[in-house]
């Protein structure tokens, strides 16, 4: 049977009582702050020390939440997710489109600034196939202010599908 549980309104309440995520949001804040310039260096570094980097996908800030609250046991350790997967496809999902690009540039970008305003884990973005050459410029300046620390981008010319990772600028 579900159970509900009813916060009451009061005009004078404290806020972190009445936002459940308002614990989240203080671990967050306890980790210390994470900017554009630290995320690059944090991402590369579990890259050089780990022989496996644990990535999961999010589509909003909320469920950046989720990923950084979330704690496994695993062969007696605590493991946890590393890094955040911004994909176009559960950022056309939610907004119930197919993923052929048919979500702007813009729109996706809202949802990284979601991610990143409440984590301080390194994103990944799936950049598609980067569009034109000359707006993928634009986009990935627009990626480096935000705090992204990788652009994957999909070569639809070379034979197939082929994934290729870049690293934003240091």
């Amino acid at each position: 049977m579900a159970r509900t549980c009813h916060v009451p309104w009061e005009s004078n309440a404290d806020e972190e009582r009445m936002c459940p995520l308002r614990p989240l949001q203080a671990q967050n804040r306890a980790r210390g702050a994470s900017t554009a310039g630290s995320r690059l260096p944090t991402l590369k570094r579990l890259i050089q020390e780990k022989p496996i980097v644990r990535a999961i996908e999010v589509h909003s800030g909320f469920s950046a939440l989720v990923v950084d609250a979330a704690v496994a046991q695993r062969r007696g350790e605590q493991v946890t997710f590393d890094c955040l997967w911004s994909s176009s496809l559960t950022s056309s999902a939610i907004k119930g489109k197919p993923d052929i690009e048919t979500v702007t540039t813009s729109e996706r970008m809202q949802i990284v600034d979601d991610v990143l305003e409440v984590s301080t884990k390194p994103v990944l973005y799936d950049g598609d196939t980067g569009g034109p050459k000359e707006i993928f410029a634009f986009t990935v300046r627009k990626l480096e202010r935000l705090g992204v620390s990788g652009v994957v981008i999909e070569d639809k010319h070379l034979g197939g599908r082929t994934g290729c990772f870049s690293w934003a600028s240091e």
